[in-house]
């Protein structure tokens, strides 16, 4: 049997730290040895992937919009962006037979639905629903790989075709967060970030936003705990909004009580292991990769109920709360530090799941069979 010939491409990846971008590095690296797959990575510059293919691309933040004839298009606007970054990507697909190009951002594989329209062309276009987009946005595509049993019902129910549909979730290699820190270590490595070294770190990871993340909502309940026991850290990407929240916790918050910070992903589980509680405050998620970071970690996490994190955290799991009720963080932290006994217990079943669901050695035999069911078992 040939090897499926795979793309993955993401315009971000070695320069943004997002859910999306983390997704397709990860999955490349879990997948590129594999035999069953000839895998071709396309990616923005910056950390570039052994292997991978970087592409130039005039940037958002470019002085180039400064003049004609970018000046006249919306200003760090992406679309320029991913649309230099298509070139090269079309070229690849027109020239590979039967090539499925598996991704998350839309404007390449847009370019290039239009042009099988009009030119042809034997590639396949697998969407991962990360974001997550309502059925209407993804019926162009061929398929459509969804991450949680709640996505797929909801496509079925929009009439997107079943067989169409792969219900994998996203992995994570989960042997980095897994790997316990003594208290010495902890202790140094607080200090590096100049967090406190006696209070609980509570810790929120995400692009520090209103309208998705709610991170106003956490700061908001987070001034109702006391300062001088809890510590607030923020770990994210700035967006248009963040301006505005860390205005809100200045305005509320004792300086010394919180603190926000962008950092490199290859850190991220340092960022875990020396925090005591994780809490998400978005009322829905595509998947909600950070929960699976904080749960392969061993900590309790706190999120919003919906069948989409009883299926990722469990039914029963003692951190599913209401985020649209006032106090429910403050009272569900309360609970937790009157019963150690249940957060211990409630991290150790997390961090169990989280790897035996979502490691990637679990995973990636689910991901080659999709590759293979879609390009036939043949490969051709």
């Amino acid at each position: 049997m040939s090897p499926c010939n795979i793309v993955l491409y993401s315009p971000g990846l070695g320069s943004i730290n997002r859910g999306l971008e983390t997704f397709t590095g990860e999955l490349y690296a879990a997948l590129r040895q594999t035999p069953e797959i000839n895998l071709t990575l396309f990616q923005g510059r910056g950390q570039v992937l052994s292997g991978a293919r970087a592409v130039w691309t005039l940037k958002q933040d470019s002085k180039l919009y400064n003049l004609e004839p970018f000046r006249l298009l919306k200003p760090r606007s992406p679309r320029i962006e991913h649309i230099i970054f298509s070139v090269p990507l079309v070229l690849h697909c027109y020239s590979q037979p039967q090539t499925l190009i598996h991704f998350s951002e839309t404007i390449p594989a847009n370019i290039l639905y239009h042009l099988r329209r009009r030119l042809g062309g034997s590639f396949k276009l697998l969407f991962s629903n990360g974001g997550p987009a309502a059925p209407e946005h993804y019926r162009r595509y061929d398929y459509v790989q969804v991450l949680t049993p709640a996505q797929k019902q909801e496509a079925i129910q929009a009439g997107y075709p079943e067989d169409r549909l792969f219900l994998v979730p996203y992995g994570l290699n989960c042997k980095p967060f897994s790997q316990p820190l003594s208290p010495d270590e902890i202790t140094a490595k607080r200090r590096h970030w100049n967090l406190p070294v006696e209070r609980s770190i509570i810790l929120s990871v995400g692009a520090v936003n209103f309208s998705h993340k709610r991170m106003d909502w956490l700061i908001r309940e987070f001034s109702q705990l006391d300062p001088t026991q809890f510590f607030l850290w923020i770990v994210g990407q700035t967006e248009a909004e963040t301006q505005q929240v860390k205005a809100l916790a200045a305005s509320i918050l004792p300086p010394t009580s919180y603190q926000f910070a962008v950092i490199p992903y290859s850190r991220m589980p340092d960022v875990y292991a020396v925090s005591d509680y994780f809490v998400l405050c978005s009322l829905s998620e595509g998947f909600g990769r950070a929960y699976i970071e904080a749960m392969a970690a061993g900590l309790p996490v706190m999120a919003h109920k919906t069948i989409n994190t009883e299926w990722i955290l469990g039914p029963d799991n003692l951190g599913l709360i209401d985020m649209t009720r006032a106090n429910a963080i403050r009272e569900k932290i309360a609970y937790f530090e009157r019963e150690p006994t249940d957060k211990v217990v409630q991290a150790k079943r997390n961090q169990l799941a989280t790897v035996s669901r979502f490691d990637w050695q679990q995973l990636k035999g689910q991901y080659v069979s999709m590759y293979e069911q879609i390009l036939g078992d043949s490969g051709s």
